[in-house]
């Protein structure tokens, strides 16, 4: 087989993992362009970003549903199987999710509201997972938001998305 052969084959099977990856990922996009500045460089919302590092906890694939109305928001973990999961239960998918809300137009829940019901809870601005194949985390996510109590879009988008964390990055607190 020839060398370009070989390469394009690569090139097609490599393309099929990750569209089969994003195949896996359902998210809302933001509803107003105001908050276009929380997406990543490859132009993914922070609802998407949160549903790929929600994916690396359950099995590759993850869904964020739309929000039905302005006045509701992500709670976090319910008080169920999910309260000890770590892709939930810290600050990084915490902030994508706040973004979230805010790109629907809604306010987002706080940090002490949104980590009630998890058992144990990833230190400050880190994951328990690299980042998945196929996103990329701003830095705005990895705001330490345990110090302000909340998602803080003036800081957020003051710090900006450079450099974001991309995939195969082990996101630990400095």
């Amino acid at each position: 087989m020839s060398l370009l052969a070989v390469l394009l084959s690569s090139l097609f099977f490599f393309s099929g993992i990750q569209v089969a990856a994003a195949a896996a990922i359902s998210a809302p996009g933001c509803s107003s362009s105001t908050w276009s500045w929380t997406s990543n460089k490859q132009g993914q919302s922070a609802c998407t970003v949160a549903a790929y590092m929600l994916s690396s906890c359950s099995g590759g694939s993850f869904t964020v549903a739309p929000l039905a109305s302005s006045s509701q928001a992500y709670p976090g973990p319910t008080g169920g199987s999910d309260d000890a999961d770590l892709c939930l239960c810290n600050t990084i998918t915490y902030s994508l999710l706040s973004a979230c809300d805010a790109c629907q137009g809604s306010e987002w829940v706080s940090w002490a509201t949104y980590k009630t019901n998890c058992t144990s809870v990833q230190a400050a601005s880190s994951f328990p997972n690299p980042v998945p194949v196929g996103t990329s985390v701003p830095l705005w996510a990895l705001i330490d938001v345990t110090v302000e109590g909340t998602w803080d879009p003036i800081t957020a988008a003051i710090v900006g998305d450079t450099p974001e964390a991309g995939p195969g990055t082990v996101i630990t607190s400095q």
